[in-house]
């Protein structure tokens, strides 16, 4: 039997190489640019084989092909890919054509791809060179800027794993409960955009009107973001992608010297008629550590055992340049595997991220592991099947103590305060032990997707497409707050709590989270545990048939949804080894909450598609929708959308234009209804009873409470959502200059708001109806100039603009109170008062408060302070009833909506080097830090932030710090509201420009003895967020925070700059 095997196998490979050794055809060549001038590094290969060479530095290029009926495959960055027939040929030219034309390009839509000539919706997909080495932590800081339309941005600053807002077209809805957020599809089904392997994307696509993601139904009524990522090819190629990340802190204040500070607290107590808090003894001591004649800047208390805390101390402390480091170092690394041949491809990627915070103390860490695999088999002609699986595993450690409260405790920290004591502890009130060995706060998620695909073909032009999709998550976390202690002067101890400056608290929230805020001495340990599973299937065909100038493509199908989610937190006090926390059945206080959740949603899509000799286009979207989240009677919804093209540049007139470069002009316009289910509440007409532990005490034993609910009503229905836009498309001189031009509505009507007013007998609030409405109105521009100027150089300036602004047009407010919606009102809008000036003297104010007077905000009133503008005339500066029907002195000052977004980018390559420049912005944007002492230096006594900028205040001859009576920027400190009113005078510019990247590379070329084992190699240099030109006081732009922010805008972790060293090979 071996002996018959042997025999056989020999005869194989004897007729196996005889056949490859006959029919080996040598083949030369020559590739010519447009130019007809050779073009080095092109790529030629076998078409089905992995046989493939590359062009020497003249262009040609010698291969062996197995017979005549081979095909050469040619390919090069920037050149239509050609396809070459070897036949009888045995010394071949082939001619590269520019990859500029537009008339085979696709753009990416629902359920399929379209002609971009022939797509009448508002669509725009990009490939992933938008997120080539470029440093950033997840694909969504990479597509900030890049589409106008889609509004990527970020107040909260930079921290780690810090999520981003992103909408398309604007605000989507006040609605209370409602989300605006744009569905986000990673292959077709719901994914999170932040956590993907940025790596592994293969373009994206943003669908932004109706007529784009209707399709998608009432789970896309504001917009669509479609990501495709990247699949096998034939042959093999193995990629290694990795780079180094050095990060520095930007646009961190500047905080005043100690002297300075006390002098300025001096002043601000004095001017609001108090009196100086530090003495000239302590004055002097400042001074004396300054010049370092006093070792440490605290000392005991005199026949006291304890220290002199606070602004007795007399140090000299910048604790921005104590916490934060000078630079931070992480890194990432991405592998991949790709090939296979005409049955079967293959893709898998691994990628790993680690990011190190910029605080020291912290040992902040985030970490991203993405494991990703995606087979394609080819069974047959008639059938193909895709099968995806990816995993991602994401952490973010970071220390208890820091959340909104360190940010805020450490703008207000004195400088008097010294980083250590004489005992070589560090200072209890520096937050330095907190952080250090406070606890930590470890969070961390862990995502499956499976992905399974099946495309049979029956007929030409016929396909049938079933998908299933399920993601798996696991969130889950824990939380540790530690004991901690401090020495006092005789060595004792004294407990120390792990946040500063707030009540102790131990309780349920209503959404099943908890509130902890442990005292001094005490030690809790939480931890959190939670599952997500979501199933989506979709089974759709299509079919196309092109007769003559008539095509026609007609797609049927539907779309299933489920989602569930549970979510356990237990938490026990009184831990008793730190350094090993369980949750303790002994513990004298407790807390546990579940919550679940799950929703189901039905449709039924259908579109067709008429095209008449490219000219003329027309699309009708029809969905019907079914969601769990509305009662019974409610659930179903039809929502229609049609739109229509018309490519002038195909009539006969246009001809003599086409002639002279002019050869793709599109109009188009489109309408479309959606409905919005995507409610923050799972079942909005549902209430929900939380019981909570009261303060009672019955038979020995805390009595639990039951709140009662509030007033629900069974009539909530879908929110509608009605677009309309008109838009031009353009491509001249061979697509070298291409752009768009978008005007659009957006009205969402049936928005929960208030219904009519209950008696106040009844004790409680009517509960809110689908009675608000709004309008959305914006428009877009984009525009790219590309030319390859020879085949050394070649270049490209692109550019977008885009801006919308949103109104209510229907809110029926009970009181029309200016803080809340009301009819009428801009969605930004800021009220405020509006400033005459500074009084130069006692004298001018007395004057202007005799005919203006201003006791309605304030008092002891004098020279350096604001004169507010008496609008209305009635000889009294205030607020009315702060109504829109009467708002007395108030008037809107500005608009906090950023408006005007822009984005320019510079792109060149020569020979092997190449360049790009991105530059994002805003054009306008009104900020006001209402009660901010970071921003005024004083919000209260003990609200302090004194910065360098503060000291641009009213100050009179002879003050210490010198006069400052001519032009100042603030008023004269107070620690009261008089001159921190919201006003005009203190509106500020919060528009931007930032270079958001900028990389230099250098590719391998491909004519070195390198090139035969490497096919591809680039070193590269990139910088992201390297320059930002703005007029913004002491924020940065992008981490102003939020009015709604627990403690105040503007305090959140700081905005960084990034330098990435990275190194690109393929095998």
């Amino acid at each position: 039997m071996k002996k018959n095997i042997i025999i056989i196998l020999g005869c194989l490979l004897t007729l196996f190489t005889t056949k490859g050794y006959a029919q080996n055809i040598d083949i030369t060549g020559t590739v010519l640019d447009e130019f007809n001038e050779g073009l080095p590094g092109a790529s030629v290969s076998v078409k089905g084989t992995t046989q493939g060479t590359v062009t020497d530095l003249d262009g040609k290029f010698s291969i062996k092909v197995p017979n005549s009926k081979s095909v050469l495959i040619v390919s090069f960055i920037g050149y239509q890919t050609q396809e070459v027939v070897v036949g009888n040929q045995r010394s071949i030219q082939i001619k590269m054509k520019d990859d500029s034309k537009m008339i085979d390009e696709v753009v990416i839509v629902g359920f399929g791809t379209q002609k971009k000539i022939n797509a009448t919706g508002a669509v725009k997909t990009m490939d992933n060179a938008v997120l080539e080495a470029r440093p950033v932590a997840n694909a969504i800081q990479g597509l900030q800027g890049t589409v106008a339309g889609l509004n990527i941005t970020n107040d909260a600053g930079g921290g780690l794993g810090q999520e981003m807002n992103i909408n398309i077209r604007g605000v989507g809805s006040v609605g209370d409960g409602s989300d605006a957020k744009p569905l986000v599809l990673i292959d077709g089904m719901e994914g999170d955009l932040s956590t993907i392997n940025p790596n592994d994307i293969e373009s994206f696509s943003v669908l932004k009107d109706a007529a784009a993601a209707s399709i998608y139904g009432s789970r896309a009524p504001f917009g669509v973001i479609l990501v495709t990522t990247k699949t096998g090819e034939r042959g093999l190629a193995v990629n290694y992608k990795g780079n180094v990340r050095l990060s520095q802190p930007i646009a961190v204040p500047n905080p005043v010297d100690s002297y300075t500070y006390a002098l300025m607290v001096n002043d601000a107590f004095i001017n609001a008629g108090g009196s100086a808090q530090f003495g000239q003894g302590q004055l002097d001591k400042i001074l004396q550590y300054q010049r370092g004649e006093l070792q440490y800047g605290i000392e005991k208390v005199a026949d006291q055992n304890d220290w002199m805390w606070g602004q007795r101390s007399y140090g000299n402390t910048n604790w921005y340049d104590t916490f934060l480091k000078n630079v931070s170092a992480s890194h990432e690394h991405n592998l991949t595997v790709s090939g296979g041949g005409d049955k079967v491809t293959y893709y898998f990627s691994t990628n790993y991220l680690d990011q190190s915070g910029l605080f020291r103390y912290a040992d902040e860490k985030y970490q991203r592991l993405a494991i990703n695999g995606k087979v394609g088999v080819k069974f047959n002609k008639y059938i193909n099947m895709t099968w995806n699986s990816r995993l991602v595993n994401t952490e973010n450690d970071k220390p208890v103590a820091m959340n909104d409260l360190f940010f805020h405790n450490l703008g207000r920290r004195s400088p008097l305060m010294p980083i250590e004591m004489p005992n070589g502890e560090y200072n209890k009130e520096s937050l330095i032990p907190a952080i250090k060995d406070g606890g930590r706060n470890n969070s961390k998620n862990q995502q499956l997707y499976n992905q399974l695909t099946l495309v049979i073909e029956p007929l030409k032009d016929w396909r049938i497409n079933i998908d299933l999709n399920s993601r798996l998550e696991n969130p889950r976390g824990t939380r540790q707050f530690k004991k901690l202690s401090y020495s006092l002067p005789d060595g004792s101890q004294e407990d120390l709590a792990v946040l500063e400056g707030v009540a102790d608290k131990f309780e349920v929230k209503d959404d099943g989270s908890f509130n902890i805020q442990p005292g001094a001495g005490q030690s809790v340990y939480e931890k959190t545990n939670g599952r997500v599973n979501y199933f989506n299937s979709n089974a759709y065909t299509d079919y196309s048939k092109t007769l003559g100038k008539h095509y026609m493509k007609v797609l049927v199908g539907m779309q299933t949804e489920h989602y569930y989610t549970e979510t356990n937190r237990a938490a026990t006090n009184d831990i008793l080894l730190d350094e090993r926390p369980y949750l303790s059945p002994t513990a004298s206080a407790s807390l546990i909450s579940e919550k679940k959740g799950e929703w189901t949603s039905l449709g039924f899509f259908g579109r067709i598609n008429y095209v008449y000799a490219d000219r003329y286009m027309a699309e009708v979207n029809l969905r019907y929708d079914g969601a769990s989240r509305f009662p019974t009677d409610k659930r179903w919804a039809m929502f229609p959308s049609f739109s229509l093209g018309w490519n002038i540049a195909q009539e006969s007139f246009w001809t003599p234009l086409a002639d002279a470069g002019f050869e793709y002009f599109k109009i188009r316009g489109s309408y479309g209804s959606l409905g919005n289910q995507n409610t923050q509440s799972f079942y909005p007409y549902y209430q929900q009873m939380n019981s909570s532990t009261g303060s009672i005490v019955l038979g020995g034993q805390q009595a639990n409470i039951l709140k009662v609910y509030k007033p629900y009503t069974t009539n909530v229905k879908w929110e509608t959502v009605e677009n309309a836009g008109v838009g031009v498309d353009w491509g001249f001189f061979k697509n070298r200059l291409s752009g768009s031009f978008d005007w659009y509505q957006r009205r969402t009507k049936n928005m929960l708001g208030p219904s009519v007013p209950l008696s106040a007998v009844f004790g409680g609030d009517a509960p809110k109806t689908n009675t608000a409405e709004q309008r959305t109105r914006g428009w877009e521009f984009e525009i790219t100039w590309r030319d390859r100027v020879s085949k050394d150089f070649s270049y490209s300036v692109s550019a977008t603009l885009s801006d919308y602004e949103t109104i209510v047009t229907k809110y029926d407010s009970p009181d029309g109170n200016l803080d809340k919606w009301y009819t009428g009102k801009k969605f930004g809008d800021m009220w405020g008062y509006e400033v005459v000036g500074i009084a130069k003297s006692d004298k001018e104010m007395a004057d202007y408060l005799a005919q203006h007077s201003q006791s309605q905000i304030g008092s002891n009133w004098g020279g350096g302070d604001l004169m507010y503008r008496d609008i209305d005339g009635n000889g009294s500066v205030d607020p009315g009833s702060n109504t829109i029907d009467n708002h007395g002195d108030l008037k809107v000052i500005g608009n906090s909506t950023p408006r005007y977004a822009y984005s320019f980018t510079l792109e060149a390559q020569y020979k092997f080097l190449d360049f790009r420049a991105f530059f994002q912005g805003i054009g306008k944007r009104d900020l006001f830090f209402k009660n901010s002492a970071t921003f005024f230096g004083f919000a209260g006594a003990w609200q302090r932030s004194l910065y360098t900028d503060h000291l641009d205040y009213f100050r009179y001859a002879g003050a210490e710090l010198g006069a400052n009576m001519d032009d100042p920027y603030y008023g004269r400190l107070r620690t009261d509201n008089n001159n921190i009113q919201v006003c005009d005078r203190f509106v500020q510019n919060g528009a931007y420009l930032r270079l958001k990247n900028l990389q230099i590379g250098f590719s391998l070329p491909h004519n070195t003895k390198l090139a035969k084992y490497v096919k591809n190699a680039r070193l590269y240099l990139s910088g992201e967020n390297l320059f930002t030109f703005t007029k913004l006081k002491i924020y940065d732009p992008e981490a102003v925070g939020s009015a709604n922010d627990a403690y105040g805008a503007g305090k959140t972790y700081p905005m960084y700059r990034v330098w990435s060293v990275g190194l690109e090979l393929t095998f």
